[in-house]
């Protein structure tokens, strides 16, 4: 049974799970529209000029215009894509083969934009039928499946921020233990008590410095580690493979993790002043983050051969430049991190009823430490960065990006316009989804937990 538009209990919870996607992307450009009544998401969004109503009421989004030019959103995306993902591409590709590696990344971003375009066809179809309160993920899970939709979609965000958010632990560990010879068990006690209070943060705005600096740092290593691998690629002698099918799987759910944006798409479009016009700008901005990260992969595995870590910072050379590009990328991430978290904290203390308001609450601080603790403790389990992402991406990326828009198109469109060749099209993917998560995840799990990380064993730190 649908909800009504003015059903406010059920309805204020999807943007605090939806937005928390590279939420550091809206606020770059503060297009960030989220209107969340009796939230610390609402405190953030609070600030924007055509955000006017905090009581919980959603019925002017549709209405309401968005102020984004498309340069604006152009940057949020390619901030949204262009991240931790992209640091275990070499890895990948020296398991795929540059090009296979480059061929399976394109195929993957190409599935990747038509999902999510279905996501904004399907909500411009529901909006001529009077559902104008769709603003995110959830909010389109809800009026097809009702609220046990809405609630399978947040909490499979949920699980991605944080195991996004556990990736940037294992990269920290792993760079520190590389730079500074520390014990990983050290390292990963040592992130608690600072995510920790960072995490008490209950306002969106307060981490906008950090967001900031997290992404001039971001962009700056990545750069550095481009150019140290033009540098690097005469160090050795072997051949580099193009082609092998045998590690087909793990690239795919590689690719996977580095594109997940989709739950972002929704809050992207709708910010966008020219709607009509975000289509042709996804894709364009999505071809040129697609043809960046071949570059990056193909890169970092010519420079480094078989040799190639993941993370691919574990393989610069010179003392003082490769500890400044670690300690630039560890810290854009360890920055992040409370960011990540913030929309998981906001949802999950929502469902448990452990604030009040706004005001802190004792079990609300606690809950909120316990969720660092779990993702350190992960992430000291789990220090395979490769195969962390692999996991993550063949998993619950796969659901988020193919599985559950397709789905969706077909439920709203069908016998409404469904061309023949859209179905085929949408089948097709959730058949790969569905087979290509189940190996990648076996695959996965197989080698972290079973075969003790063989084919990365030099890169373990």
């Amino acid at each position: 049974m649908k909800l009504p538009a003015t059903n406010i209990s059920s309805h204020d919870e999807a943007p605090k799970f939806e937005t928390g996607i590279e939420m550091k992307s809206l606020m770059i450009s503060d297009v960030e529209s989220t209107d969340c009544s009796n939230s610390s998401s609402s405190n953030a969004s609070s600030d924007h000029s055509d955000t006017a109503d905090t009581n919980g009421s959603m019925s002017h989004h549709a209405a309401a215009l968005g102020t984004a030019s498309q340069g604006q959103v152009a940057v949020n995306i390619f901030i949204s894509f262009v991240g931790a993902g992209m640091l275990g591409m070499p890895y990948a590709f020296s398991r795929s083969g540059w090009l296979l590696g480059s061929l399976i990344l394109s195929i993957v971003s190409i599935a990747n934009v038509y999902a999510m375009l279905l996501l904004v066809k399907a909500r411009k179809h529901l909006e001529k039928k009077g559902h104008n309160d769709i603003r995110t993920y959830g909010d389109l899970a809800r009026v097809v499946l009702g609220t046990w939709g809405e609630s399978i979609v947040n909490i499979l965000v949920v699980i991605s921020q944080i195991g996004f958010a556990t990736a940037y632990l294992i990269f920290i560990a792993a760079n520190i233990n590389n730079i500074w010879h520390i014990d990983r068990f050290k390292t990963c006690l040592c992130f608690i008590p600072i995510l920790s209070f960072l995490v008490q943060v209950r306002e969106m705005k307060t981490l906008s410095p950090f967001s900031l600096i997290a992404d001039v740092a971001n962009l700056t290593g990545l750069s550095a580690v481009l150019l140290q691998d033009f540098k690097s690629y005469v160090y050795h002698h072997e051949s580099v493979a193009a082609v092998d099918f045998s590690n087909m799987v793990f690239v795919v759910g590689v690719s996977m993790y580095a594109f997940e944006g989709v739950a972002l798409i929704l809050p992207l479009e709708s910010s966008c002043k020219d709607r009509e016009g975000f289509p042709a700008l996804l894709k364009k901005v999505i071809a040129g983050i697609t043809l960046l990260m071949a570059t990056f992969g193909t890169a970092g595995f010519v420079a480094f051969g078989s040799s190639t870590c993941a993370p691919i910072t574990l393989n610069l050379l010179g003392k003082f430049w490769a500890t400044f590009v670690k300690m630039a990328l560890s810290v854009a991430l360890y920055l992040t991190f409370p960011i990540m978290m913030f929309p998981v904290n906001e949802a999950i203390e929502g469902c448990l009823s452990v604030k009040n308001n706004n005001s802190p609450t004792k079990p609300a601080r606690f809950f909120r430490v316990l969720l660092v603790i779990l993702s350190t403790i992960i992430a000291y389990s789990i220090p395979n960065f490769g195969e962390f992402l692999n996991l993550v991406g063949s998993s619950i990326c796969m659901l988020l990006a193919f599985i559950l828009p397709c789905s969706f198109h077909i439920l709203v469109m069908r016998g409404e316009g469904l061309q023949r060749w859209e179905l085929v099209v949408d089948v097709t993917l959730i058949v790969l989804g569905v087979v290509f998560g189940v190996l990648g995840t076996y695959d996965s799990v197989k080698s972290i937990f079973f075969d003790g990380d063989d084919e990365s064993e030099s890169c373990i730190v």
